[in-house]
């Protein structure tokens, strides 16, 4: 299962890579967009990314610091192609997104249980009883992966 993971800025990239390494460890091929496209304003997306995004199985957005503008194009581009997508956000962040995806998932590391319930929902919505199946393995790893990492106050 090929699983791409967009994260909103270079401060998220940390878990990105974080939840990369768990997906390889479970058998999921996994692609993070470098660093340098979270710097720069880029008007359209580079070939590599979007090649990845078209070969992936189940897209991740990962928004724990903010929304760069490379997120936004291939968070979009996931949903125009269409590709099953999640979005999960920092509660901080999340009332910004809400707006462009109504289907976010709040990743409160309080209330883990309701981050789980959002992901369980949202993915009896995607086509396909097997390919569900894989997706909320895939995603439900990840999810663990980005409990686990997001940072405790």
């Amino acid at each position: 299962m090929n699983v791409f993971i967009s994260y909103g800025s270079a401060a998220d990239q940390v878990t990105a890579l974080r939840l990369q390494a768990l997906g390889a460890v479970n058998g999921l091929t996994v692609y993070v967009p470098p660093a340098h496209t979270r710097q720069s304003q880029a008007v359209l997306l580079d070939s590599e990314t979007a090649k990845k995004l078209s070969e992936a199985d189940v897209i991740l957005g990962v928004l724990g610091a903010g929304l760069s503008e490379a997120c936004r194009q291939e968070l979009n581009t996931s949903q125009a192609i269409p590709k099953p997508t999640i979005v999960m956000a920092d509660p901080l962040v999340a009332p910004q997104l809400q707006p462009y995806f109504p289907n976010l998932i709040v990743i409160d590391p309080a209330n883990p249980d309701r981050a789980e319930f959002g992901i369980v929902q949202h993915l009896r919505n995607i086509d396909g009883a097997q390919k569900a199946k894989k997706a909320l393995i895939a995603l439900g790893t990840l999810a663990l992966g980005l409990l686990i990492f997001a940072p405790q106050d």
